[in-house]
């Protein structure tokens, strides 16, 4: 029975703009609508995105969702490749509560090799009225790769294993008005040099609620970031640009500015002339944290200056920095259509599980090769046993220093969420060829690489109990790995 009363394919007029200075992105064009459903047949109704993007992958082509979860149970194959000027749109007036994209698959990409992503969305796109969440190893929501003029709209981006959204290369967005929570790692990632608008979001409960690094100058306006475990993070060389921003109730820090080798961020926190008008309040250890040498310029936010660790200017007549800053990016409203009845499915609910609190380490990365990207903060997942830690990452500094780097001046959260006890054991593995390696990430993803006592290995879990770290031992001798019990400092 087709759930839409109308034919599959109905063609209407309308101007699809983007306002970004300078960018000329408004243009007549024949959209073509395509309706999905989980429930369709393919006759008058695709049953899977997969499916309608195959058969109707011409720019401009809007894929209408009626309500249902999208997965690889129902027929999808992931990571989903949104064509060039197309519109994935679901209910925008719910913020996609109702139709859920769940899953991911591997993506290629030219600077992060290979990642677990649910979408990867191309040029002058457009994503409206979705749930995306990706519950793989590493798993992210929506991957922006040097795509330019993308529109992410009244979306809630929940419960992946990595980010909601990761930008980089010279990815270009526009991001307003959507939900990110419970993401592990972080709500938004914007690297390479990315830039962009991020307005009116809500960032909650999730590892870092914004990662900004490398050279990304992407502007953050008026959201919400609070209950994360730091709300704002910015590295490397960025410089973005914050204003009207309520960052509170955090666990650790509202905003965390750390230097590197290669320079120091410059965030523009507001001028005489521009008043950053963010608010910063009650975040657990400090409202402001910068760890750099550099004095961040701060004018016109509400500040506490007994919150705040490191150097700040409250009365600076100019910011180092001059990015303009634009109106707000307004994006028009996609042509009606008729609606999908309300009984076109039913979403499978997201079962939000009980996770561990993220502890966060701050250590110095190992160089990469010359071909290589900074990668965005990572997250690791501890998988040895039930309700482990997790410890989010931050490689921050890609140089070969002649002295020992200066771990970053945060105090790292070394308590075990699962006692409430200080870490007192790690469980590594030996690294003794690429095979090892490749064994232990099969058995546990996540493990990551670090340096004890002169020796490479890969640190596979950390807790407060030996008789927990014995079990992931022999878990590992199991599949023949030989680990160790070390101490945990």
């Amino acid at each position: 029975m087709n759930k839409f009363p109308c034919p599959r394919l109905i063609n209407v007029v309308f101007l699809l703009s983007l306002a970004v200075p300078s960018t000329a992105w408004a243009q007549a064009a024949q959209q073509k609508i395509v309706y999905v459903s989980p429930q369709g047949n393919d006759t008058q109704t695709y049953r899977t995105i997969t499916a309608a993007i195959a058969a109707n992958p011409q720019e401009g082509t809007i894929f209408q969702l009626g309500n249902g979860t999208y997965s690889q149970a129902s027929g999808e194959t992931f990571p989903l490749l949104l064509p060039k000027g197309a519109v994935l749109r679901g209910n925008p007036s719910s913020n996609g509560t109702s139709v859920v994209i769940s899953g991911g698959g591997r993506f290629i990409s030219p600077t992060f090799a290979g990642q677990n992503i649910t979408i990867a969305a191309a040029t002058n796109s457009r994503i409206e009225g979705v749930t995306v969440t990706n519950s793989n190893p590493r798993g992210y929501g929506l991957w922006l790769e040097s795509s330019r003029n993308v529109v992410i709209a009244n979306n809630s981006f929940v419960l992946s294993t990595h980010d909601g959204i990761f930008l980089t290369g010279s990815a270009n967005a526009y991001i307003g008005n959507n939900l990110f929570a419970n993401n592990k790692g972080s709500g938004i990632s914007a690297v390479g040099s990315s830039t962009g608008e991020i307005r009116n979001n809500k960032f909650e409960n999730t590892g870092f609620g914004l990662s900004i690094g490398q050279r990304s100058q992407v502007v953050l306006a008026d959201n919400n970031i609070s209950r994360n475990v730091d709300g704002v993070i910015i590295s490397n060389t960025a410089q973005p640009t914050l204003r009207g921003n309520a960052i509170a109730d955090n666990q650790r820090n509202g905003l965390v500015v750390l230097s590197s080798a290669n320079g120091s961020p410059r965030p523009d926190l507001g001028t005489t002339i521009s008043l950053g008008n963010n608010t910063f309040r009650n975040n657990r250890e400090f409202d402001i944290n910068n760890a750099t040498t550099t004095p961040l310029v701060a004018v016109g936010n509400q500040i506490n200056p007994s919150r705040v660790k490191g150097l700040l200017d409250l009365r600076a007549s100019n910011s180092p920095i001059t990015n303009t800053i634009s109106p707000e990016i307004k994006p028009a409203p996609l042509p009606l259509v008729p609606v999908a009845p309300t009984n076109t499915g039913t979403a499978i609910p997201i079962q939000s599980s009980p996770r561990p609190t993220p502890t966060t380490v701050f250590v110095p990365a190992k160089p990469p090769s010359a071909s290589q990207a900074l990668p965005s903060p990572v997250v690791s997942t501890n998988s040895g046993a039930n309700n482990s830690p997790t410890t989010i990452i931050i490689e921050r500094d890609y140089s070969a220093p002649a002295t020992r780097p200066r771990v970053a001046a945060l105090p790292p959260a070394n308590l075990d969420p699962s006692t409430g006890k200080p870490f007192q054991y790690r469980v590594i593995v030996p690294v003794t060829s690429i095979t090892v390696t490749q064994r232990v990430k099969t058995v546990v993803p996540d493990a990551f690489r670090l340096s004890r006592s002169g020796r490479t290995v890969m640190q596979v879990g950390a807790y407060s109990d030996n008789a927990t770290a014995g079990q992931l031992v022999q878990k590992l001798a199991q599949s023949g790995l030989k680990a160790e019990i070390i101490p945990f400092q």
